[in-house]
Protein backbone atom coordinates (compact mmCIF):
# COMPACT_ATOMS: atom_id res chain seq x y z
CA UNK A 1 0.00 0.00 0.00
CA UNK A 2 1.07 3.53 -0.72
CA UNK A 3 2.55 5.69 2.01
CA UNK A 4 0.26 8.68 2.53
CA UNK A 5 1.28 12.00 4.05
CA UNK A 6 -1.23 13.86 6.24
CA UNK A 7 -2.63 15.85 3.31
CA UNK A 8 -3.12 12.76 1.11
CA UNK A 9 -4.76 10.96 4.05
CA UNK A 10 -7.25 13.82 4.52
CA UNK A 11 -7.99 13.89 0.78
CA UNK A 12 -8.66 10.16 0.76
CA UNK A 13 -10.92 10.52 3.80
CA UNK A 14 -12.92 13.28 2.06
CA UNK A 15 -13.27 11.13 -1.09
CA UNK A 16 -14.54 8.15 0.92
CA UNK A 17 -17.06 10.33 2.78
CA UNK A 18 -18.33 11.80 -0.51
CA UNK A 19 -18.81 8.33 -1.99
CA UNK A 20 -20.68 7.04 1.06
CA UNK A 21 -22.75 10.21 1.33
CA UNK A 22 -24.60 9.05 -1.79
CA UNK A 23 -25.99 6.13 0.26
CA UNK A 24 -26.99 7.92 3.45
CA UNK A 25 -25.39 9.76 6.35
CA UNK A 26 -22.00 8.20 7.06
CA UNK A 27 -20.49 8.32 10.53
CA UNK A 28 -16.75 8.80 10.83
CA UNK A 29 -14.16 8.23 13.54
CA UNK A 30 -10.51 9.12 12.98
CA UNK A 31 -8.43 8.63 16.11
CA UNK A 32 -4.72 8.65 16.82
CA UNK A 33 -3.54 11.07 14.15
CA UNK A 34 -1.10 12.63 16.63
CA UNK A 35 0.28 9.21 17.64
CA UNK A 36 1.99 6.29 15.96
CA UNK A 37 -1.16 4.22 15.32
CA UNK A 38 -4.21 5.72 13.67
CA UNK A 39 -7.65 4.11 13.50
CA UNK A 40 -10.04 5.19 10.77
CA UNK A 41 -13.66 3.98 10.78
CA UNK A 42 -16.54 5.00 8.56
CA UNK A 43 -19.92 3.35 8.20
CA UNK A 44 -23.28 4.04 6.67
CA UNK A 45 -26.66 2.36 7.00
CA UNK A 46 -28.91 2.25 3.94
CA UNK A 47 -32.67 2.19 4.38
CA UNK A 48 -35.23 1.94 1.60
CA UNK A 49 -38.05 2.62 4.05
CA UNK A 50 -38.18 4.46 7.38
CA UNK A 51 -37.28 2.39 10.46
CA UNK A 52 -35.52 -0.30 8.46
CA UNK A 53 -31.92 -0.97 7.59
CA UNK A 54 -31.44 -2.78 4.31
CA UNK A 55 -27.65 -2.74 4.38
CA UNK A 56 -24.66 -1.57 6.38
CA UNK A 57 -21.31 -0.71 4.90
CA UNK A 58 -18.56 -0.59 7.55
CA UNK A 59 -14.92 0.14 6.87
CA UNK A 60 -12.12 0.11 9.47
CA UNK A 61 -8.47 0.74 8.82
CA UNK A 62 -5.43 0.85 11.08
CA UNK A 63 -2.50 2.98 9.92
CA UNK A 64 1.00 3.16 11.35
CA UNK A 65 3.17 6.28 11.35
CA UNK A 66 6.07 5.71 8.97
CA UNK A 67 8.36 8.73 8.92
CA UNK A 68 6.29 11.65 7.67
CA UNK A 69 3.42 9.52 6.39
CA UNK A 70 0.98 6.74 7.15
CA UNK A 71 1.17 3.10 6.07
CA UNK A 72 -1.93 0.85 6.10
CA UNK A 73 -1.26 -2.09 8.42
CA UNK A 74 -4.68 -3.72 8.84
CA UNK A 75 -8.24 -3.42 7.55
CA UNK A 76 -11.80 -4.73 7.91
CA UNK A 77 -14.17 -3.90 5.03
CA UNK A 78 -17.64 -5.31 5.72
CA UNK A 79 -20.95 -5.37 3.86
CA UNK A 80 -23.97 -6.57 5.84
CA UNK A 81 -27.03 -7.43 3.74
CA UNK A 82 -29.94 -7.06 6.20
CA UNK A 83 -32.59 -8.01 3.62
CA UNK A 84 -31.10 -11.43 2.80
CA UNK A 85 -29.23 -11.74 6.12
CA UNK A 86 -25.74 -12.21 4.73
CA UNK A 87 -22.26 -10.78 5.10
CA UNK A 88 -19.32 -10.28 2.76
CA UNK A 89 -16.04 -8.90 4.06
CA UNK A 90 -12.46 -8.29 3.07
CA UNK A 91 -10.05 -8.35 5.99
CA UNK A 92 -6.29 -8.09 6.37
CA UNK A 93 -4.76 -8.93 9.73
CA UNK A 94 -2.90 -11.74 11.47
CA UNK A 95 -4.86 -14.98 11.19
CA UNK A 96 -4.04 -18.36 12.74
CA UNK A 97 -0.34 -17.70 12.96
CA UNK A 98 -0.06 -16.10 9.51
CA UNK A 99 0.98 -12.45 9.67
CA UNK A 100 -0.89 -9.86 7.66
CA UNK A 101 -3.10 -12.30 5.77
CA UNK A 102 -5.71 -10.86 3.37
CA UNK A 103 -8.85 -13.00 3.47
CA UNK A 104 -12.59 -12.98 2.82
CA UNK A 105 -15.48 -13.71 5.17
CA UNK A 106 -18.55 -14.84 3.27
CA UNK A 107 -21.81 -15.70 5.01
CA UNK A 108 -24.56 -16.44 2.51
CA UNK A 109 -28.21 -16.14 3.43
CA UNK A 110 -29.85 -19.21 4.91
CA UNK A 111 -26.91 -21.53 4.33
CA UNK A 112 -24.26 -22.86 6.68
CA UNK A 113 -20.74 -21.56 6.25
CA UNK A 114 -18.59 -23.79 4.09
CA UNK A 115 -15.44 -22.25 5.63
CA UNK A 116 -14.74 -19.41 8.05
CA UNK A 117 -12.11 -17.78 5.84
CA UNK A 118 -11.53 -17.67 2.10
CA UNK A 119 -8.47 -16.75 0.04
CA UNK A 120 -8.12 -13.16 -1.03
CA UNK A 121 -5.64 -10.57 -2.19
CA UNK A 122 -4.93 -7.01 -1.12
CA UNK A 123 -8.03 -4.83 -1.62
CA UNK A 124 -8.43 -1.07 -1.32
CA UNK A 125 -11.40 0.38 0.58
CA UNK A 126 -12.83 2.08 -2.51
CA UNK A 127 -12.42 -1.10 -4.57
CA UNK A 128 -14.22 -3.15 -1.88
CA UNK A 129 -16.98 -0.55 -1.60
CA UNK A 130 -17.58 -0.56 -5.36
CA UNK A 131 -18.08 -4.32 -5.24
CA UNK A 132 -20.34 -4.15 -2.18
CA UNK A 133 -22.42 -1.26 -3.56
CA UNK A 134 -22.92 -3.05 -6.89
CA UNK A 135 -24.09 -6.17 -5.07
CA UNK A 136 -26.48 -4.11 -2.94
CA UNK A 137 -27.83 -2.25 -5.99
CA UNK A 138 -28.42 -5.54 -7.83
CA UNK A 139 -30.75 -6.80 -5.08
CA UNK A 140 -29.03 -10.20 -5.23
CA UNK A 141 -28.14 -12.13 -2.10
CA UNK A 142 -24.51 -12.73 -1.22
CA UNK A 143 -23.17 -15.82 -2.95
CA UNK A 144 -19.93 -17.51 -1.91
CA UNK A 145 -19.66 -19.72 -5.00
CA UNK A 146 -16.21 -19.69 -6.47
CA UNK A 147 -14.42 -18.64 -3.30
CA UNK A 148 -11.58 -20.89 -2.22
CA UNK A 149 -11.27 -21.74 1.47
CA UNK A 150 -8.01 -21.17 3.28
CA UNK A 151 -6.74 -24.65 4.23
CA UNK A 152 -5.47 -25.65 6.61
CA UNK A 153 -6.12 -22.96 9.16
CA UNK A 154 -4.26 -23.58 12.35
CA UNK A 155 -5.99 -22.50 15.53
CA UNK A 156 -3.58 -21.03 18.03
Amino acid sequence: MTLRDDHAFEQRKATILAILDDLGSPSLEDTGKAGVLRRFQVEVDVAAAPFSTDARFRYLEWWSRDGRGWRLVRYHYDYFDRVHRGRLAYHRHDLAGEPDLPHIHCEPSGRPLSAPHFRSYEVDLIEAHEEFAALYASGRAIDCAGLRPIHPLRVD
